[in-house]
């Protein structure tokens, strides 16, 4: 009888410690399952737009917290799934709202690249979304809607579903725009207190942002960018 108790005891002080990992999987596991039902071809390039459609989808089932998390198991750039486990997965971005001001958040990405491509090539939009246990108002990361000139689409992206002008497997805001993936703990930017938080990837991404499209290297190449751009 005690050796039971002391194995129920540690079993659940185990549960109790890895916890927060065990959430982490269980939802980076859950979108891994859905892959091919999120992209039938295989092909996630610049799929940023349809795991936060699949997201969106199962608002009404999941938590806040969940929603939250399960924003941080792919890059918004590429695609990219990010491993829960990882722990230089994100980089402090400056990123412009459509209103003219600045925030600064965390950007989950697959690699740095991809975060100089979002504090250019990006804008953030209001969004509010009615999740399992609440009403959540929050800052997305946009682009304009790709379909509106499907032609110019890399061929290299196949995961966009266009119809009359507009990504039917994706969502929008009220501002007509494409949300690709959400800007975590957002701040209105200072530079007082946030420059030295940004200086790395500003520096990180000098050259990056200020190469041609056509000439960018390394992370997407010009794969995002070239689509972000068709209707900015």
């Amino acid at each position: 009888m005690e050796i039971k108790l002391c194995f129920l005891v540690s079993f659940l002080l185990i549960i109790f410690l890895y916890q927060p990992h065990y959430e982490g999987y269980k939802g980076y596991n859950y979108l891994m399952d859905q892959f091919t039902k999120i992209f039938p071809d295989n092909n996630r390039n610049a799929g940023g737009a349809q795991f936060y459609k699949h997201i969106y989808d199962i608002r009404k089932e999941i938590t806040k917290q969940e929603y939250i998390n399960h924003n941080t198991y792919f890059c918004s750039v590429s695609g990219s799934p990010i491993d829960p486990k990882r722990t230089d997965a994100f980089d402090y971005v400056k990123v412009n709202h459509i209103n003219g001001s600045t925030y600064i958040g965390k950007l989950y990405r697959c690699c740095w690249p991809c975060s100089c491509d979002i504090i250019k090539y990006t804008k953030l939009d209001d969004f509010t979304i009615q999740l399992k246990d609440q009403s959540y108002t929050h800052k997305v990361l946009t682009i304009g809607d790709p379909c509106q000139d499907k032609s110019k689409i890399p061929q290299d992206v196949t995961s966009f579903q266009c119809k009359q002008s507009k990504t039917h497997n994706g969502v929008h805001t009220k501002n007509k725009r494409l949300i690709i993936g959400i800007l975590h703990e957002e701040e209105l930017y200072n530079s007082k207190k946030h420059d030295s938080l940004i200086q790395p990837t500003m520096k990180q991404c000098k050259k990056r942002m200020n190469t041609k499209p056509s000439e960018l290297t390394g992370g997407m190449g010009d794969i995002f960018v070239s689509m972000a751009i068709i209707n900015p």
